[in-house]
């Protein structure tokens, strides 16, 4: 039986409006550096799953790219895969 994979929590931008976490993170820094965060050479993976969440809210975030998008924006796991990680899990920030 195939595990229901739960859809990330949305980030209330500036503006007020409720983002996808990979577009917020794509609204803070260039897509290259995107890739970098994400152990990207390029960022083309970066920029279809950005492209898609802008598209689908309910896009799911790669779980290799969980902890790192996590760092990056200051939230917990569990906020972006709730399916993999328990509410209490916490990233350190530091570095």
């Amino acid at each position: 039986m195939k595990a229901r994979v739960r859809k990330p929590a949305l980030i209330v931008d500036e503006n007020g409006k409720k983002r996808h976490p990979l577009v917020f993170l794509a609204q803070r820094m260039p897509m290259k550096d995107i890739g970098k965060l994400l152990g990207h050479g390029n960022h083309t993976t970066a920029s279809i799953y950005v492209s898609r969440a802008r598209k689908a809210p309910t896009t799911t975030i790669p779980a290799e790219w969980c902890l790192a998008v996590a760092k990056a924006l200051r939230v917990t796991p569990h906020s972006l895969r709730p399916d993999l990680y328990l509410p209490g899990w916490q990233v350190d920030m530091s570095n």
